[in-house]
């Protein structure tokens, strides 16, 4: 006979408890496959989930099949690409084409946006990776440039080239209006240079100061005439774009790279291709690899998707779909093996949980990743954020200051704290597992959420601890599964309690943190 059923769990005597994680949460970076070659191994759904949670925000039960059923490696990477270049702009808000005077307004705005991108983010899939992975790359601050308008027109145009091939991305982001005043060119002119931009467009956004064979790729006296070339471009406020004055252009002849001209902003952008193009495809690639695979690169893989690059046109989908339908990208060692951002975390609770955040969650969200280190449209630096692709500091994301924060606010959103709901586990489980068999849907619930899986005792005993708390050991397995399934047909909230329980205890684990 069971015992009588239990009230809910104390939610923090549960969260104090020890787990017993699959293997410990580190690093593990020993790829066996060097080069691009593709991917043959099996294509379950434990490879659909690394490749979705890799190019997605989280990865929801949804996008996962949808990868399992293209039935490749290589169809589910074109997939996603192809699905990412079509999918439509949204709408940009009503004040867009205009800038307030008013700070308090102005700021409002900033975060309306903000709150915006978060939303698309959840939707976007990879289109909204690369729109970040640009924004990291082409870092501007709404700080610096103080107007909501601008962030507007930036962001748009990340995303209308955010698929498609390099080229048009440098060619244009030196004149956004937020580019312009962010690195100070809206100050440079003939005779009064400003070296900002000049220098960053060579050294952090094209090719970076040594070529792949060890030469500079540049000297100080080329960065004075690229700014020479940069001149002349200023910023109307009140139509938010870029104005080019000739009478600000340096139109006297100009060295770049050993080749003389009246060069000007374009012409720049022309010389870095003609004369740098492998340094570019080599910086670029590394940038790709450490976003999608890992911060510290693998030579023989950046060499090859560098060839890639090179060989398309420098066209990004193209290297995209070499890299994350290759063996390299599929190897064990790479899954799980790089912490997750801010924003994966933030956004993949949306996803994973199955949330459809309100205003005042997506608000808190953002109050949130700023505290942990990630407000998006505002990077600390012209370089970005240094935990995406630094070899260094990419552990940074995740410190004894940022974990309780980091588990505060996945506990918030499962147990309905401050703005949020309270989460219903029972469609998710249905959605994933059997609800009426404990260990089973234990499994399933830390295979959706957890890139590192744990291994069948541990997610039994997790089973145990959680939905199972308070069954004598004494009972036989198919006894405690009689337990559970009498808790889940007698009575629902208290199988929604322990369900609940379940979801904090795997995302109070390491593993969670992982990607």
């Amino acid at each position: 006979m069971l015992p009588p059923l239990p009230t809910a769990m104390h939610r923090r005597a549960f969260l104090t408890r020890s787990t017993s994680p699959a293997r410990p949460a580190s690093h593990r970076h020993a790829a066996l496959v060097a080069d691009l070659t593709p991917y043959a191994g099996p294509w379950t759904p434990t490879q659909a989930a690394h490749l979705v949670r890799r190019t997605h925000f989280g990865a929801s039960r949804q996008d996962v099949v949808s990868a399992l059923v293209a039935g490749s490696a290589g169809a589910a990477a074109s997939a996603l690409v192809n699905k990412a270049a079509s999918r439509p702009l949204p709408d940009a808000p009503g004040w867009a084409g205009t800038i307030t005077s008013d700070n308090g307004l102005n700021t409002l705005r900033v975060y309306e946006w903000q709150r915006a991108w978060y939303t698309e983010m959840a939707a976007g899939g990879l289109r909204e990776k690369l729109a970040l992975l640009w924004h990291d790359h082409f870092a501007t601050g709404h700080e610096v440039y103080r107007h909501a308008a601008f962030a507007v027109e930036y962001l748009t145009f990340l995303r209308e080239h955010a698929v498609g091939p390099f080229r048009p991305l440098l060619q244009g982001i030196g004149t956004r209006p937020a580019m312009l005043r962010f690195l100070d060119n809206e100050q440079n002119e003939a005779g009064n240079l400003n070296e900002n931009y000049a220098r960053e467009i060579l050294e952090l956004f094209s090719m970076g100061l040594i070529a792949p064979d060890g030469s500079p790729n540049y000297t100080q006296g080329e960065i004075v005439e690229a700014a020479r070339a940069l001149t002349g471009w200023t910023i109307d406020d009140a139509n938010v774009r870029a104005r080019f004055q000739g009478s600000r252009y340096d139109n006297g002849l100009k060295t770049i790279f050993g080749r003389r001209g009246r060069w000007d902003h374009d012409d720049l952008v022309d010389l870095i291709f003609e004369e740098r193009g492998a340094s570019v495809a080599h910086f670029l690639a590394g940038k790709l690899y450490a976003w999608f695979v890992h911060p510290v690169p693998n030579a023989g893989v950046v060499a090859a998707l560098a060839d890639v690059l090179v060989q398309t046109g420098f066209d990004v989908p193209a290297a995209l779909k070499a890299l994350l339908s290759s063996a390299h990208f599929h190897d064990p060692s790479v899954v799980g093996a790089r912490l997750k951002t801010p924003m994966e975390l933030l956004v993949g609770l949306q996803r994973e949980l199955g949330l459809t955040p309100s205003q005042d969650v997506l608000e808190q969200f953002r109050e949130v990743s700023e505290s942990l280190g990630q407000e998006v449209l505002n990077p600390p630096s012209v370089e970005g954020w240094p935990g995406y692709d630094d070899p260094l500091e990419y552990r940074a994301w995740v410190t004894t200051g940022t974990i309780p924060e980091r588990r505060g606010i996945s506990e918030a959103a499962i147990f309905g704290d401050g703005p949020f709901p309270e989460v219903d586990p029972l469609p998710l489980v249905e959605q994933l597992s059997d609800r009426f068999d404990p260990y089973r849907l234990t499994r399933d619930l830390a295979a959706h959420l957890l890139a590192v899986p744990l291994t069948d005792a541990a997610a039994d005993e997790l089973a145990e601890q959680t939905v199972l708390d308070g069954v004598p050991m004494s009972y036989t397995r198919e006894e405690r599964q009689g337990f559970w399934t009498e808790i889940v047909v007698s009575s629902e909230p208290i199988a929604r309690d322990r369900l609940r329980q379940l979801l904090a205890a795997l995302v109070n684990l390491p593993e969670y943190q992982l990607v």
